[in-house]
């Protein structure tokens, strides 16, 4: 083979790696990553990243991080209702642009309430509204006694 048939060949893959290649550019990383636990659930938020075409979301405990959802943008909320009460989960998200991910969006943990936690409120409410409730009536009963004492 000549100097002139190699040269072209080179040329013609050289063309035709940069004609098919993937895009090198990278894909901004999500951002914003925030979430709010509730009785056995925790629903998830982040910023949109623009020309993103799915989000991955990953969930783990330490030990790993596993994807839990896909989401076709321009979604960029999950409901997570597989989760143990009690239990502290980490989670992040990526972008995917053209078959590129992005870098991971900041790490937030966060521990799923357990409904023990959540029922407690409710009563320790009602005993410091009932105290209030007597406090007054006492108050109004010492008014209206001073009331009817004075001449």
């Amino acid at each position: 083979m000549s100097h002139r048939a190699l040269i072209a060949a080179a040329l013609v893959l050289i063309i035709a790696a940069l004609c098919f290649a993937p895009s090198i550019s990278a894909t901004n990383a999500p951002s914003g990553l925030q979430a709010t636990s509730g009785t056995g659930y925790i629903d998830l938020s982040w910023q949109t990243v623009p020309g993103a075409d799915n989000y991955y979301l990953y969930r783990g405990n330490g030990d790993g991080m596993t994807p839990v959802a896909n989401l076709t943008a321009p979604i960029t909320a999950y409901h997570d209702g597989d989760v143990d009460e009690g239990v502290n989960y980490l989670y992040y998200v990526t972008a995917w642009d053209n078959g590129t991910q992005s870098a991971p969006s900041n790490t937030i943990s966060v521990t799923v309430l357990s409904e023990d936690e959540d029922s407690v409120i409710l009563p320790v409410l009602a005993i410091v509204l009932s105290v209030i409730a007597i406090q007054v009536c006492v108050v109004m009963l010492l008014y209206f006694f001073r009331q009817k004492a004075q001449p």
